[in-house]
């Protein structure tokens, strides 16, 4: 049976309190996720099957990686015994064992440690269970689900199992999340502008905590369904981010210099569309992200057919766009749309990030 039959399939219990502080924590921990993640082709699923789970190759899946997150206050710290009673490993694994082969690992995050008389039970950021360190403190953990699932004890294998110390603190995660996303940001695009990251953040967040909220059968068998509903594609994500990296803006004096606009009136209405493409460029993304690749095409296309001074770019683009149908209504306004049109060939023409 495939990964996308299994995960149709199998029955989902997503346990756990609803409080909005735990949700905003698996929210910046996914977006954690997301950058570990983003060199491969993946979708990030939140609230269902576990807290956050990541699956790849989305369109013909090939592995699920399981995180069941959990939050505490900074100055206090979990009890190995709480780990015990409350069951969190036996229910990860209860849960990993639905999905077989497919898992690539199964985590418990933490933004404590966890100690047993004192001393802390898991040493490393990462710490496997089957890290011969820990051997003792987890042979409980293994016997109640040998116990549970009636075989030896020596069939349980938790090589797949860590337990992942996160840095998150309970009150600051999000900020937290935010410098470190400005700063994976900025391996994309040196030149990047506060701005942009905070857009492009708001908007990731914002899909994270849509996605958590959606309701959702638990019989539900349509891998599409719970895809779309609960789950962002990574190449989704990618467009999010290359779209503000693509539209960030260049200051108004460089554009009237680069397409010599002299012009007192022009000058005004191009400065109310460019203020107005500021508030508005991360709105109805799925219809600008469309209109901003038809855009670059058109830039690249142009300039390589021979078209090779920037104010002759914009008017045959501007022209082009119109003439294929290729800008929606709400974009057609002449200055808003060549505003746009001169931040992209701006980037097109200085290396910015497409």
């Amino acid at each position: 049976m495939s990964l996308v039959n299994v995960i149709s399939d199998a029955h989902k219990e997503i346990a756990g309190s609803r409080t909005k502080n735990r949700l905003t924590v698996q929210i910046s921990y996914a977006i954690q996720l997301i950058m570990d993640f983003y060199s491969v082709d993946f979708l990030v699923m939140m609230d269902y099957i576990e807290d956050v789970s990541i699956i790849c190759n989305p369109s013909d899946p090939s592995e699920i990686h399981l995180y069941q997150v959990k939050t505490k206050s900074s100055d206090k710290q979990y009890q190995l015994s709480t780990v015990i009673s409350e069951k969190w490993y036996q229910k990860l694994y209860d849960n990993a064992q639905k999905y077989a082969d497919f898992v690539g690992s199964a985590s418990v995050v933490c933004n404590t440690d966890v100690v047993k008389t004192g001393k802390n039970v898991f040493p490393n950021a990462k710490t496997s269970l089957e890290d011969k360190a820990i051997e003792a403190n987890i042979v409980k953990i293994k016997e109640l689900i040998a116990t549970d699932h009636e075989i030896d004890i020596g069939e349980v294998d938790l090589s797949k199992y860590f337990f992942l110390r996160s840095t998150l603190s309970t009150k600051g995660h999000k900020e937290e999340v935010e410098h470190q996303f400005e700063d994976f940001l900025l391996m994309q695009d040196s030149d990047l502008q506060v701005a942009t990251v905070k857009s492009i953040y708001k908007l990731i967040y914002n899909e994270l905590d849509k996605k958590f909220n959606n309701e959702i059968n638990e019989d539900c068998t349509d891998a599409k369904e719970i895809f779309d509903k609960k789950g962002i594609d990574g190449q989704e994500i990618k467009d999010m981010i290359s779209c503000g990296l693509a539209i960030q803006i260049p200051s108004l004096d460089k554009l009237f210099s680069d397409y010599n606009i002299t012009s007192v009136l022009e000058r005004k209405h191009y400065s109310s569309f460019y203020r107005q493409i500021k508030m508005d460029m991360y709105s109805n993304m799925a219809v600008f992200v469309e209109l901003r690749k038809n855009l670059q095409n058109l830039i690249y296309l142009t300039n390589t057919e021979g078209v090779d001074d920037m104010p002759s770019i914009l008017s045959t683009v501007y022209k082009k766009a119109l003439e294929n149908h290729l800008v929606p209504d709400v974009y057609q306004e002449e200055y808003y749309l060549k505003t746009l049109i001169m931040i992209l060939i701006h980037r097109y023409c200085y290396g910015g990030k497409s």
